[in-house]
């Protein structure tokens, strides 16, 4: 026990973090929350930076399960989580007070998220330390397939900020948050490569691949991204 509180306390953001509320400083619940440490939950903070824009900053709008690295290869388990895309941070949850805060981004190495709602239902992600673009290095990208190739999926997302034109412009009356998703290719001593999720596009990114690859989408669906997962997986061994 007191070693999960160490890593949960190094993985929470200090003084010199970014706040999810501007006026954290003077919250009357700074010393409730610091005791909720030392009882095993974390300090917290409401999260109300997105409020009045249109769409969702998040990967997945609810509170997931999940189970985080830091770099230091401690493992916590159980975490409730949140992917703020957007930002590119990582948010925690007190179950109790469902209040939120970032955790440091710093510390945290991979996490992998528990979502019922889908199939698979353990989704991996991991830093993008391949990215073609150095700045991106830092973000996360999601592990669909790993083997002598590997196949990511990096989720990115903007805002569209309102527009007022009228009838001959964008009409948009409020700030809207645009998704944007983006597929790599990684092969063994290459660059990731980025490739549309298609069977000839797999093709052409994994050549030594492409025989194998329209022989098993001759046997089953390859339409969606899960079939297209599951076909790379019965040939890249």
């Amino acid at each position: 026990m007191k070693q999960l509180l160490l890593v949960l306390l190094g993985l929470l953001c200090t003084e010199n973090a970014i706040s999810q509320n501007n006026n954290l400083s003077n919250s009357p619940n700074i010393q409730e929350n610091l005791n909720s440490i030392v009882k095993g939950s974390a300090g917290m903070t409401m999260d109300n930076r997105y409020e009045g824009i249109t769409g969702t900053p998040y990967l997945v709008p609810r509170w997931l399960s999940a189970t985080v690295t830091t770099r230091q290869k401690k493992v916590v388990e159980a975490l409730p989580l949140k992917y703020d895309v957007l930002g590119q941070h990582l948010l925690m949850r007190d179950p109790q007070k469902g209040d939120s805060m970032l955790l440091d981004d710093n510390a945290i190495a991979s996490f992998v998220l528990s979502d019922p709602s889908r199939i698979p239902e353990k989704r991996e992600f991991r830093r993008f330390l391949e990215a073609p673009n150095p700045a991106q290095a830092r973000e996360f990208v999601e592990v669909l397939h790993q083997g002598k190739h590997t196949l990511l999926k990096q989720y990115s997302k903007e805002i569209q900020k309102a527009s007022y034109k009228g009838a001959y412009g964008a009409d948009r009356r409020s700030d809207d948050i645009r998704d944007k998703t983006t597929y790599y290719l990684l092969s063994a001593g290459k660059a990731a490569v980025p490739v549309k999720l298609s069977l000839k596009a797999l093709q052409a990114a994994a050549p030594e691949l492409a025989a194998a690859l329209k022989d098993e989408a001759s046997k089953r669906p390859a339409r969606t991204e899960v079939d297209l997962v599951a076909v790379l997986a019965a040939v890249d061994n």
